[in-house]
């Protein structure tokens, strides 16, 4: 590119940018989780999951997190992650497998999901 066709972009407008994509990415892949969990299409589910988190990550490098924290690379061990399954009965809306969970707002952002899907459902 020469000097007159090379486009500069402030530093402000590509953060408002990747910020506005992120936030976008966070509404439609929670939508779409949503969606594929009451059609009961779990390979769709996981995708719209996976989009899910990277919103998540991608908004936290904005708020000034460095990927290492994000991606979880420190010398100490964490326990608190969460791996396993989660059983639903959507007619009475009772939730098994998240007893295991040790935080709390990974706990409340499940169970609120779940009303939801329960609710949509015409569950209790």
């Amino acid at each position: 590119m020469t000097k007159e066709t090379k486009n500069t972009v402030s530093a402000e407008t590509i953060v408002e940018n990747l910020k506005e994509f992120a936030e976008t990415l966070h509404d439609e892949s929670k939508e779409a989780m949503l969606y594929y969990l009451s059609a009961k299409n779990v390979s769709k589910f996981k995708i719209a999951n996976i989009m899910h988190n990277i919103s998540h990550d991608l908004l936290d490098i904005l708020d000034g997190k460095s990927a290492k924290e994000i991606l979880g690379e420190s010398d100490e061990e964490d326990s608190s992650d969460f791996v396993g399954s989660i059983a639903i009965n959507v007619e009475t809306g009772k939730v098994e497998g998240i007893d295991d969970i040790k935080d709390t707002k990974v706990k409340e952002q499940i169970l609120a999901a779940v009303s939801k899907v329960v609710e949509e459902l015409g569950g209790n």
